[in-house]
């Protein structure tokens, strides 16, 4: 007969107590100290000042004074009201003699009872052995064993106290300071102290300090039915027909036919014991433990396998303790066989015993070499113990003993997963659900697998197969609940992980989901408490620490959040998610050095993709998808590296809105290698990307920056508020006043108010500026602009995504030609008017990862005007020009675009239609001033109302050869009709043109880049085209003309020559031949072109000096030539500027930047081919992110000059000083 359930040792537990009775203090209205989150076994509390014990129960609340105790092969976990995070081992007496409670802590259901402060909380230990982890910087704590007190801070530690009274303190991170009458040490990390009653403590430093905390962990203990066969080792005999039948097609999953045959056997002979065997296999297989285990007590003659079953299924009801106290039984009999031995060992694993579980396991593997169960548990056991080697060697004996093994398949899978090797992860898990169909962990896995790809609807259907064969189960209802978190059917999502918790209370992971819904609704308190609680019952897991250093940042904690990163960072080296976050929080922190190294790290770690999370993550972390990695790079202007980055990360997944934000910002704050005047396009194009692509959410638009055309401010990498970790309601809103002068006194104002926010599956922002420049010249140089935008986003699925957006602009300016020549003096009587609207739509459909679909349509009309009154003499006659000039154009732009995936290839195609109607109306009348001949003039009159038509289509393929090369591929097929102002004749243009761009990382510090490509500027000076702005990391966008047939060709090589310093050496060449038409001189139209070239090289280096300090400094060298058909408009030079930039951001707040840089030209017609450049920015930003102020003084000695430019390029710097003065608050 198999031995009875109820029997329960449990004198260990009465005669331990009786050590508490005798000095039970008298507890009184005690405060709440904290709560069992699980139990196993033997578990009963002492009530503060009872003499009595009572069956402790799941999710009891604990008050100080309570006293814990714990049998044989039994566990329990507590988390406290402090947030200390406590597991109790078996035999163990913990007594809870005050606790100081969090304020940021809520437990779910909890009425906190009132409690005097105290300067501390204690806990007590007489005998036994815990596990103690607090991240809470505001507490101090103490622990007392009969032989030492230790007093702690911000620490983690094994603490065991054999019976009498000798104690051993294993410290992993944190300090102690163990005393008692004799004497006082304090311990380091990887430290142990010992002590004895009546004798000072003593220290010495352990190898391998986590091994003594391995008791603790959670290992999942995994199997498959099918690697366990039900046919006995240890009988002799032989069954019968129908009987051998029966176990051969229940060991290959036939259960049906299986309990048919053995039906048949039972009611031949129903106290047949193998049969009965057969039956309780059968039905604990179905998901029936209960019934099951009453078939095997049945069994009168138990041999290996009704052991083996009997106790699966009482640890299938829960009844761990139960079911190792059985197989414990059994040894002496059946301990021979390897089989026995390996379950054995399972059991053993499960009560907490990992030593023994381990001896059993090996013993096993050696019983039988080709065995799988035994080698499959050890790989577990090194996979949570971080042993990724170890495991990988005893999943490849196994797979090598039976390739044909689903567990042995599995456990390759889970190493393959270890190492983010995730294609070969999957079809191992294929491969063994094709072996085993009832395999339910090898559905979890590839479920896990698909959620972290964003395959949702087959993360969907492999988890709802899973929930068909197992519907208590806790992992299959958790990973459930992520799934529909994915969804964003949260209410789902939490009766999920509620049912988990229910039917699998040891498990983290459900209660990391009910930590993700509470923030998800604002509730941090219970947030917190629930990823305590996951990393209470599963504190090893290097995900579940990231979360939780999410929480702890999300809720302003950030020196502790800092401290669980790099804890989650060597539980597991390999992952970058926890050098990703940790690199947020240090650039919100103002620590923008060493946050350049955790992002280089998380990125190096992805194998340089920037994918920006992990690839196993359950949550789809939406919330910083939208995060900006530019910006730290930003905040010590190291914008090459910055960029260098954001282009390897577009061409490793170009479909990532992440990637292209990167890229955006990395354009907006400064000169890429002496190109900024010519990015406008580029940045308006990734800037569209983006805004298309992003999920919608709080932190879409948390990446606006402030701009306006007089104060143009680099890109200073700070922003409006800290990162929000989770998604959630959510709006924040700025107002930035600033003002400033010329050299000459005339005034700058302006004013910019921005509000945004929104929650999961919504995402708003509006944004006003008014600006008014009185410019440096004397005359005629102000501007006056109004702006205004307003953007939303909507997803009415998560795999769609709506985009709206609407701008509105409007200027009133004199002459802002020739912004780059100080002596330029204007006519006083020019004035030009510019409005414009922008309505856009997008719609982006994700049919999954790799295949997504984008539509886009904008609509924008442009009015333009400009009058020139402008008197002059000839021949002594007083001449007075009247100038009028009317451009209206108002286009549609219609863009559809496929994106796909398939291997090596990521395709992107796509057509692109453009139609716009000009209207163009231009008079000069000329008046004779002369009081003999009143009214006589002469008037010439233009007009013209021409439409324009362009076409487009093309093919990209971004080709990934190796690890390490990816190559650029592409070909555009346009077509069009261009007008030009003033002529009725259209502009025809047809052009095949190629892409081609090498992208190739040649080891960890050197990567080469090669660019060369032709294109024709159809619309792009009015409306951008959806495709990365740059061609291995040249932006191909020159301004120019539309119908310009624009060529180049260009090479870079990068360096990381260590973490701090980074550098890039390029060199390109461009032509630009622009078609127009010009008149005669007897005014007949005819057609030309302005072609002109460039030659560029430039020597870049990025530093980083200090944490706080960057360094950025080279030189570039250019050389220009037009063709004659410029006449004088632009001349041919060169030029070479040598520049050093030096940023400052300290983690107080305080900011400064300096830059220098010497420009020569070498120009024939002017003496002045010298002169130098300094900008000068100073601020602070206020505590708290709640503003920022700067000044900033450009062009710091008021050097004056005239600066030779390319054709249609802004200056980057202007020919006077100007001061600037802002200060921005945000709410």
């Amino acid at each position: 007969m198999i031995p009875d359930r109820c029997t329960y040792r449990i004198k260990s537990i009465t005669l331990i107590s009786m050590i508490l009775f005798s000095c039970a203090p008298v507890w009184a209205g005690a405060p709440f100290a904290g709560r069992l989150v699980y139990l196993q076994g033997q578990v009963a509390v002492r009530p503060a000042g009872a003499e009595t014990l009572t069956v402790a129960r799941l999710d009891q609340d604990l008050l100080a004074g309570d006293a814990v105790i714990t049998g044989s092969a039994s566990l329990a976990a507590i988390l406290c009201a402090d947030e200390t995070q406590l597991k109790v081992n078996e035999n163990t007496i913990l007594v809870l003699k005050e606790v100081v409670p969090s304020a940021r802590l809520q437990l779910p259901t909890l009425a906190h009872a009132s409690s005097d402060s105290a300067a501390k909380s204690t806990y007590e230990i007489p005998q036994g052995e815990i596990w103690l982890r607090n991240k809470y910087e505001s507490f101090r704590f103490e622990v007392e064993t009969p032989a030492v007190t230790g007093g702690i801070r911000g620490t983690e530690l094994n603490v065991r106290v054999a019976p009498n009274g000798s104690t051993s303190m294993v410290l992993l991170e944190g300090a102690i300071i163990m005393t008692n009458p004799y004497g006082t040490i304090s311990l380091n990390p990887g430290e142990e102290g010992l002590a004895e009653p009546g004798r000072a403590p003593t220290k010495q430093i352990l190898l391998q300090p986590d091994d003594a905390v391995q008791w603790s962990l959670y290992y999942p203990g995994i199997f498959s039915y099918r690697d366990l066969p039900v046919s006995p080792t240890a009988r002799e005999g032989r069954p019968s027909p129908q009987l051998a039948e029966g176990e051969i097609a229940c060991d290959r999953g036939n259960l049906d036919e299986a309990q048919h045959l053995a039906e048949v056997v039972l009611a031949q002979d129903p106290a047949n014991s193998r049969a009965l065997t057969l039956m309780g296999w059968i039905t604990l297989q179905k998901g029936r433990p209960r019934e099951a285990e009453a078939q095997f007590e049945r069994v009168t003659e138990p041999d290996d396998s009704t052991i083996i079953g009997s106790a699966l299924a009482r640890y299938r009801s829960g009844d761990v303790e139960g079911a190792y106290t059985l197989m414990k039984s059994g040894e002496d009999k059946f301990a021979s066989t390897a089989r026995f031995m390996a379950m054995s060992g399972y059991f053993a694993l499960m009560v907490g015993r990992v030593d023994e579980a381990k001896e059993r396991l090996e013993m096993a593997a050696r019983q039988q070499g080709d065995s799988v169960l035994p080698r499959a548990l050890l790989s577990q056991i090194y996979l949570v113990q971080n042993r990724k080697d170890a495991a990988s060697r005893e999943a490849a004996a196994a797979l090598a003993g039976q390739p044909d093994s689903p567990l042995a398949h599995l456990s390759m899978g889970l190493v393959k997963i270890a190492h983010f090797d995730l294609p070969a992860a999957r079809q191992h898990l294929i491969r063994a659900i094709e072996l085993d169909p009832q395999f339910v962990d090898a559905y979890v896995y590839l479920a896990k697998i698909w959620l972290g790809s964003e395959f949702l609807d087959r993360a969907w259907e492999t988890i709802s197969k899973a929930m068909a064969i197992a519907p208590e189960d806790g992992t299959v209802l958790s990973l459930a609940g992520f799934v529909r978190l994915a969804f964003r059917d949260f209410r789902q999502a939490k009766a999920f992980w509620k049912k988990a918790v229910k039917y699998s209370p040891n498990l983290g992971e459900p209660h990391l989901g009910l930590a993700l819904y509470n923030y998800r609704y604002r509730d941090s308190g219970r947030g917190l408490g629930e990823m305590l609680t996951a990393t209470l019952l599963e504190p090893r897991t290097s995900l579940f620490q990231t979360e939780l250093g999410k929480a702890l940042y999300q809720g302003r904690v950030f020196d502790k959040a800092l401290d669980v990163y790099d804890y989650a960072k060597n539980l597991d080296p390999r992952d970058p998610t926890p050098h990703l976050y940790k690199g947020i929080a240090l650039t919100d922190l103002n620590r923008p050095g060493e946050a350049i190294q955790e992002i280089n790290r998380s990125i190096a770690l992805n194998d340089n993709r920037a994918v920006f999370r992990s690839r196993i993550m359950l949550d789809r972390d939406l919330a910083v998808r939208n995060y900006s990695l530019a910006r730290a790079y930003n905040q010590l202007g190291l914008q090459e590296w910055a960029f260098s980055k954001a282009v390897t990360a577009v061409k490793n997944d170009p479909l990532n809105s992440s990637a292209h934000l990167f890229l955006l910002n990395s354009y907006e704050s400064s000169s890429i290698s002496g190109q900024a005047g010519q990015l406008f396009g580029a940045k308006n194009q990734e800037a569209l990307l983006f805004r298309a692509l992003s999920p919608a959410n709080q932190s879409t638009f948390t990446n606006i920056q402030i701009r306006s055309p007089s104060f143009a401010t680099p890109n200073l990498g700070l922003s409006f508020d800290y990162t929000p970790m989770f998604e959630m309601p959510y709006v924040r809103s700025v107002f930035r006043p600033g003002g400033g002068a010329w050299e000459k006194g005339e005034g700058v104002e302006e004013y910019t108010g921005v509000f945004y926010g929104g929650r999961p599956g919504t995402a708003f922002y509006f944004f006003g500026n008014y600006t008014n420049d009185r410019g440096f010249r004397d005359v005629n140089d102000e501007e006056e602009a109004y702006n205004l935008e307003a953007a939303a986003k909507w997803e009415p699925t998560v795999k769609g995504t709506l985009t709206g957006f609407f701008q509105y602009a409007q200027s009133e300016a004199g002459d802002k030609s020739l912004r780059n020549n100080f002596y330029y003096v204007p006519p006083e009587d020019l004035r030009t008017s510019l409005r414009f609207r922008t309505c856009e739509l997008a719609y982006v459909h994700r049919f999954n990862p790799n295949a997504v679909l984008l539509a886009y349509y904008t609509h924008r009309p442009i009015d333009l005007r400009q009058r020139l009154i402008y008197p002059f003499l000839l021949d002594d006659f007083l001449i007075e020009l009247n100038q009028r000039l009317k451009l209206d154009q108002e286009f549609d732009n219609l863009q559809l675009q496929q994106q796909l995936i398939l291997g090596r290839h990521t395709l992107i195609a796509g057509l692109d239609y453009f139609r716009s109607q000009f209207d163009f109306e231009f008079s000069q009348k000329y008046f004779l001033r002369d009081p003999f001949l009143p009214g006589f003039f002469l008037s010439i009159d233009q007009a013209n109302d021409t439409p324009e038509r362009t076409f487009s289509c093309y093919l990209l393929d971004y080709w990934r050869l190796g690890k390490d090369l990816v190559v650029e591929l592409g070909v555009f097929r346009d077509s069009g009709k261009t007008p030009r102002a003033g002529y009725s004749e259209r502009i025809s243009t047809s052009l095949w043109s190629p892409r081609f761009g090498i992208n190739y990382q040649i080891n960890e510090k050197h990567g080469l880049r090669v660019s060369l490509q032709r294109h024709v500027n159809t619309h792009f000076q009015l409306q951008q085209i959806l495709i990365p702005s740059e061609i291995a990391g040249f932006p191909w966008l020159v301004d120019s003309d539309h119908g310009a047939d624009i060529r180049q060709v260009g090479g870079a090589w990068e360096a990381q020559w260590d973490p701090k310093t980074f550098s890039v050496l390029r060199f390109d060449a461009v032509r630009v031949s622009a078609p127009d038409f010009d008149r005669d001189d007897f005014g007949e139209p005819f057609f030309t072109r302005h072609t002109w070239k460039r030659y560029q090289g430039s020597l870049t280096m990025n530093r980083i000096l200090t944490p706080y300090l960057g360094l950025s400094m080279g030189v570039l060298g250019k050389r220009v030539l037009p063709d004659s058909s410029f006449e004088d408009e632009v001349r041919d030079y060169s030029e070479i500027d040598p520049f050093l930039r030096l940023s400052f951001l300290h983690r107080s707040g305080w900011l400064g930047r300096i830059g220098a840089f010497l420009v020569y030209q070498d120009l024939e017609d002017r003496s002045d081919n010298l002169f130098p450049q300094v900008d000068l920015l100073v601020g602070k930003e206020l505590g708290q992110k709640r503003g920022l102020f700067t000044v900033e003084v450009q062009n710091l000695f008021d050097r004056r000059f005239d600066y030779a430019l390319e054709p249609q390029r802004d200056p980057e710097f202007f020919p006077a000083r100007r001061v600037l003065c802002k200060l921005a608050f945000y709410f």
